[in-house]
């Protein structure tokens, strides 16, 4: 389920008199991208099944996972998990500079390397040409077209975003709701906000991470 943007607005738009609701809405989508990248808190698990046909041995043996086929549509921002047939790997965010480099002299034991070629697709390297299968956990972000926000993240932090959407309008100079003093109070508690979160995280609590996992590795 989710709560649209403008439930936030309304909370924000009285502590910011004379600011348009179109720049109120646009704080508050802000608020919530800040939020979700500062925290990580927005996750989503599923599995990819591999055949050895999906592995591009001459990309460092690669491959390419399309996040849209699992209905994820927000932007990734890392892999807080990944498993291949059940056995827990280490993950490394790389950059390549062309498809010829070669990670062999680079390697880590006990991890592999990923990047995302764009905000749809994730790729993996260094896999074995080999019937398997992923799963694979990715901390996410909101789009800023997002007209909604997703119920768990309004329920349990509506009040840090709020705070995140004032903090923003209220530093603007020279408007009629420019308020210095209330910028860095709505700072101080969106800051609140993100910590209680992190720790929250640190619980396992997040969005997604009771995701069902199959039971033929675990």
């Amino acid at each position: 389920m989710a709560t649209a943007i403008t439930e936030i607005s309304k909370r924000v738009q009285p502590d910011v008199i004379g600011c348009p609701k179109i720049m109120v809405d646009r704080a508050v989508v802000d608020s919530i991208i800040r939020f979700c990248e500062d925290t990580y808190v927005l996750e989503r698990g599923f599995e990819h099944d591999v055949e050895t046909a999906d592995v591009t041995a001459a990309d460092n043996d690669s491959v390419t996972v399309t996040l849209s086929d699992y209905g994820i549509t927000e932007k990734p921002l890392s892999v807080t998990e990944f498993r291949i047939d059940g056995g827990l790997w280490e993950t490394s965010y790389i950059e390549l500079l062309n498809d010829l480099d070669d990670l062999s002299i680079i390697a880590i034991q006990g991890a592999k390397f990923f990047n995302f070629p764009s905000d749809t697709n994730i790729k993996f390297y260094g896999i074995d040409a080999q019937d398997q299968t992923f799963y694979i956990k990715l901390s996410l972000c909101p789009l800023i077209t997002m007209t909604t926000i997703d119920d768990f993240i309004y329920r349990r932090w509506r009040k840090a975003i709020e705070s995140g959407a004032r903090w923003e309008l209220m530093s603007m100079p020279r408007k009629d709701w420019s308020d210095p003093i209330g910028a860095i109070t709505n700072r101080s508690a969106y800051n609140d906000g993100v910590a209680d979160a992190k720790i929250s995280k640190d619980k396992g609590y997040t969005k997604g991470n009771t995701q069902v996992k199959s039971m033929r590795f675990f």
